[in-house]
């Protein structure tokens, strides 16, 4: 950060200096001045009414330790080395904002440079529906569930992730915002078919993709939807598992393990279902 260049103004006729008086330890001196309290003095602009100058054989002196502060100094006093000690201010902190965090997985990535875009659905802290296009750059710390370091090259449209971003978003659809940290969490398949059957079950839901039948129905993936899934449509509106219709096309998230029976069934991370006019 550039340090801003201090002024001090003494409004009065002439030029007037200011200087600092160094004496012998136990040696005092009894003198006198002439306060001006129709002398004003402002730092950068700032009036300052406890800078009152005192004259003293024609020089100007204030009050240490109020000008000490409007300088963006701090005093303090050794008694025990009778001395002065000015130190800088510490600046302070800002407050840090408690970044948002979401849950879900990439559903597209996309790198321009140093830039990578990362297209996240999922849930938010509180549970509910979250989308951002998460941006993450070289200031983006990026590890996975050990810890260990990872880059933008590791991400990718399946990838499962918590992100934590903002606090700034734009205010775009779906929102934009800078990606402080990420973590990957996994690695999700994805599949993209047809809905071939919808059944109720006493654990939640199936949803088949694909239609095949006999032999061609090794083909076909029985998504195991449970309270965890996530359903959306593709403009990110909420559905449930009951929305979902025999002949929809949907784009699935899930696994990465599958069953070895025909069809394969995997448990849903999340399905996003496509518009009717998506071949």
């Amino acid at each position: 950060m550039r340090k801003s260049k201090t002024i001090i103004l003494l409004t009065a006729a002439g030029i007037l200096g200011a200087t600092a008086v160094a004496g012998a330890s136990g040696l005092t001196q009894k003198v006198s001045g002439l306060l001006r309290s129709d002398i004003h003095i402002s730092v950068n602009g700032d009036a300052y009414a406890s800078l009152t100058p005192v004259y003293i054989d024609g020089k100007a002196y204030v009050p240490l330790r109020d000008t000490a502060g409007a300088l963006g100094y701090e005093l303090a006093w050794s008694q025990q080395s009778k001395q002065f000690n000015l130190s800088q201010k510490k600046e302070e902190q800002a407050p840090v904002d408690q970044y948002i965090l979401n849950t879900g997985v990439v559903t597209e990535a996309n790198t321009d440079g140093n830039l990578t875009s990362l297209n996240v659905m999922g849930r938010g802290a509180t549970g509910g529906f979250d989308w951002i296009i998460a941006k993450a750059d070289k200031d983006t710390v990026i590890v996975d569930e050990s810890g260990a370091a990872k880059t933008t090259a590791d991400l990718k449209a399946g990838t499962r992730v918590a992100v934590e971003y903002g606090p700034v978003v734009a205010l775009s659809f779906p929102g934009q915002s800078h990606a402080a940290k990420i973590t990957i969490l996994g690695e999700r398949l994805i599949k993209e078919d047809k809905v071939g059957a919808v059944n109720k079950t006493d654990s939640g839901w199936q949803v088949q993709l694909g239609a095949g039948t006999g032999d061609e129905a090794v083909s076909n993936l029985v998504l195991n939807v449970g309270a965890d899934t996530l359903i959306v449509s593709s403009m990110g509106e909420p559905l449930k598992a009951e929305d979902i219709k025999p002949g929809a096309k949907v784009r699935a998230f899930y696994g990465p393990a599958t069953t070895r029976s025909i069809p394969p069934q995997s448990p849903a991370d999340m399905i996003v279902v496509l518009p009717a006019d998506v071949q």
